[in-house]
């Protein structure tokens, strides 16, 4: 897999789910493969709802940041259409979770795409998700790559490695 933040990605800007600007927010960053995208999360106090356990809005937030960069890191600039979260087990503050999206259909104006959260220990799924992705306005999609600079060159980067990644996979080689 591919880290993003290795290959050039753009993360200093105020985004609450990657962004390093924004101190309030997850940070993340992301380890892509073709369709897919995952990082290692573990949230704190302040992401928490009843005492020790972490809201669903920061889970619902790591699922379809998750599921976004399985398109984004493609170059593919996309919107959340739909969310449709289901809670398994109750998601504990402190503990390290593993979390990943991945493409499950592609269409003309949409992706559809799937998330899970699981406990980076023994891999118990905590919470999954199924969301659809709009395929962003050519006019919006324009303005933004202006703002998060050199778009065009990193995405090429973060496609060829995944791409060498393939290769050397399918030849026998890690």
């Amino acid at each position: 897999m591919a880290r993003l933040s290795e290959l050039g990605v753009d993360f200093q800007h105020w985004c609450f789910a990657c962004g390093q600007l924004n101190d309030g927010g997850l940070r993340l960053d992301f380890d892509v493969s073709r369709g897919r995208a995952e990082t290692t999360y573990i949230p704190d106090r302040r992401h928490q709802g009843y005492d020790g356990t972490v809201h669903g809005g920061i889970v619902s937030a790591l699922l379809d940041e998750a599921m976004g960069w399985a398109i984004f890191h493609q170059g593919i600039w996309g919107v959340t259409a739909r969310l449709n979260v289901t809670f398994r087990q109750p998601v504990a503050v402190g503990e390290e979770l593993r979390v990943f999206g991945e493409v499950v259909r592609e269409r003309s104006r949409s992706i559809e795409t799937h998330g899970v959260v699981a406990r980076a220990s023994d891999g118990t799924v905590l919470a999954e998700a199924d969301a659809a992705f709009l395929l962003m306005p050519d006019d919006r999609r324009r303005e933004l790559e202006q703002r998060y600079s050199r778009t065009e060159e990193t995405f090429a980067r973060v496609r060829a490695a995944v791409a060498a990644e393939e290769h050397n996979t399918e030849h026998g080689r890690t």
